[in-house]
């Protein structure tokens, strides 16, 4: 089978998306499938990896924003897909669905991020309207894969109506190292992006807490736009001596990281499954996290983690983790054998049969694929004047493309396109 990912976000990012793209791949390839990804620019280019032209995003540095041309469609020809499979929903995840469309190639596409959650990197104000429209829209276009339960119970919510399907992504069982001892002075660790949205900032308000009744010592690993202010934080709180901010991390350095550590710490609110999670539990860590869509899908409370609703309840739940020996050890032992089911090889398979029975998708109308090829057409130009003119991306230029998109997408909705 030729498969082919359009996403957004690729190496040297090493977000959820990208893991989960890697991973997979990496086992679609090994049971003898093709795997061409089409990416921003910034990675080495060889036969399955085809980068974009891309600009960095001014609001978040670690982004690129990709400017898609005609040469996509030869190179799709030259691919001759058997299936699309979308993984993001900005530019490069939008023009895999032009063309799944005006070439009647079987298209599907995994829902990882929420949406709602980060509007703010695009928009200077929030604007839920043009969220909803756009979700509803663009998830009602093809087939939908979910990595939980609840995430598919908020897109229901959304009025997404196409077929919905819970596939979780697997975890790298590369990044699974053999658990030291539990530390003298207990090590706390945040694994994920440093962005606002995982709200980093109350895990160590949290922590500094901790500290007046407990000595601990807390990690935080990758990089992102939060972390200057989040070390100011760090110096506000005079917790310097106790938080080390490691920058990104290799899989080995990060396997590491995890087998080191004693409590994985997460304050997100917006994960669609949080393999950051199960990653943790791989590597003998005690998970405490937010009960919340996707956590609460992976993690049983007091069985093989721990979930809590409130500021104080965190702290105190880290505190009995820190003194109680024996629910460490149960909470461990419970979680490293919840990962089991995530094991590439069993996620993969099933992913192979999901697409096999996609592969009978139904044919696009003649009149919906003309309109799709109006709107690629129309893409593009707008690609090509932006490349033309130079024009900075940043929050002015967002603005002004999710007010025209808005439009088109209340016109799509009206006749129902």
């Amino acid at each position: 089978m030729r498969i082919v990912y359009f996403t957004d976000t690729y190496l040297p990012n090493t977000d959820g998306v990208v893991t989960s793209i890697k991973l997979v791949s990496e086992y679609l390839s090994k049971y003898g499938h093709e795997v061409y990804v089409f990416c921003p620019s910034g990675v080495q280019e060889n036969k399955y990896v085809i980068p974009i032209t891309s600009k960095i995003y001014e609001k978040y540095p670690q982004y690129k924003v990709s400017f898609p041309s005609f040469e996509v469609i030869t190179k799709i020809k030259e691919i001759n897909p058997d299936i699309i499979h979308l993984h993001t929903p900005v530019t490069i995840g939008l023009t895999g669905l032009y063309l799944g469309k005006i070439l009647n190639i079987p298209t599907v596409q995994t829902y990882h991020t929420r949406l709602d959650s980060y509007m703010w990197y695009i928009r200077s104000r929030n604007d839920d309207r043009f969220t909803d429209i756009f979700t509803r829209w663009l998830y009602n276009q093809s087939p939908v894969i979910v990595p939980s339960e609840s995430i598919k119970k908020i897109l229901r919510n959304k009025n997404i109506k196409s077929n919905i399907t819970v596939l979780p992504n697997p975890v790298n069982i590369k990044l699974k190292h053999e658990k030291k001892k539990h530390n003298h002075i207990p090590v706390i660790l945040h694994v994920g992006r440093i962005c606002r949205e995982k709200q980093i900032d109350l895990v160590l308000i949290a922590f500094k807490k901790v500290l007046q009744r407990r000595k601990a010592n807390l990690i935080i690993t990758s990089s992102g736009p939060d972390e200057d202010r989040l070390k100011q934080i760090v110096e506000k709180l005079k917790i310097g001596d106790h938080v080390k901010f490691t920058g990104y991390l290799t899989t080995q350095k990060l396997g590491e990281a995890y087998a080191e550590s004693d409590i994985f710490v997460t304050a997100s609110e917006t994960e669609t499954q949080g393999l950051v999670v199960l990653e943790a539990m791989a590597n003998g860590c005690v998970v405490i996290a937010r009960k919340a869509p996707g956590f609460i899908d992976v993690i049983e409370n007091r069985v093989n983690g721990i979930l809590y609703e409130t500021m104080d309840e965190l702290v105190e739940k880290i505190i009995q983790l820190i003194d109680d020996d024996s629910l460490r050890k149960r909470l461990v032992d419970n979680g490293t054998r919840s990962v089991e089911k995530y094991h590439p090889d069993r996620i993969v398979k099933k992913l192979i049969e999901y697409y096999n029975l996609k592969l009978k998708q139904v044919k696009q109308p003649t009149l919906d694929r003309l309109l799709y090829s109006l709107s690629i057409l129309f893409s593009f130009l707008c690609y090509s004047l932006v490349i033309k003119l130079d024009l900075p991306i940043n929050s002015r230029l967002t603005n002004i493309s999710v007010d025209v998109l808005k439009h088109i997408l209340r016109l799509a909705e009206f006749f129902r396109i």
